[in-house]
């Protein structure tokens, strides 16, 4: 990836407070559903809903936090804590980036989130969606990981950046081993038809999550 690459995604990350209290839907593992004002605590979430106390709940106890585009996955069903993350592409398969500096702000962008959630995204705004990289600080050296989330699987890591420096790995073969069963999908990323130079492998990994949503998810 370019320097100047580097430098953009840089001056789009945006420095906030690391528990920043949110409005958000909490899915409890008894099935409970509830919205309100949800705090990242570290080993507690801080949950305020509407007319009630704050309670501070245990991670154990919690299926999935949503806040706008930050969503809460465990990274492994063995895994007791739950972790935030940036969903760069909704969809039944998700691109998730996640800074291991993670800090909240928010970014603005001209698309709607109705096209986000549905995948209907242009070529400039799949461009734009991997311009977002995640919250958090932009200092030289911050890392970045891509994640592929498939429906009832653990996360992988497919890529991880460095703010400032070269890439770290290339991304095809980890993701050939997660989308793999889309022979149309492997076939045009050996022909290079997702490369993009100017926004680099951020941009590269939107539109190949985008195009197996679209073409080959079930």
């Amino acid at each position: 990836m370019k320097f100047k690459t580097l430098s953009l995604v840089a001056l789009l990350l945006i420095l906030s407070n690391l528990s920043a209290q949110h409005k958000g839907t909490v899915t409890f593992k008894n099935g409970d559903v509830k919205e309100g004002i949800v705090e990242n605590k570290g080993s507690k979430i801080l949950f305020t809903a509407e007319g009630t106390e704050t309670a501070k709940i245990a991670h154990e106890e919690i299926e999935h936090i949503k806040t706008g585009d930050i969503e809460y996955f465990r990274t492994s069903a063995k895994s007791k804590k739950l972790e935030e993350y940036q969903v760069m592409v909704y969809g039944s398969t998700m691109l998730l980036a996640k800074n291991i500096q993670t800090n909240y702000g928010s970014i603005q962008t001209d698309y709607d989130t109705y096209s986000v959630q549905s995948g209907n995204l242009t070529a400039s705004q799949t461009k734009q969606v991997s311009r977002r990289v995640v919250r958090g600080p932009s200092t030289r050296g911050t890392i970045i990981k891509y994640f592929i989330k498939k429906p009832g699987s653990d996360l992988e890591q497919v890529y991880r950046l460095v703010v400032g420096d070269v890439d770290w790995i290339g991304y095809k073969k980890k993701v050939k081993k997660q989308l793999g069963d889309c022979k149309a999908l492997i076939d045009k990323m050996n022909n290079g038809d997702f490369k993009d130079d100017e926004y680099g492998k951020g941009a590269e990994l939107a539109a190949i999550v985008l195009y197996y949503n679209q073409n080959c998810s079930k």
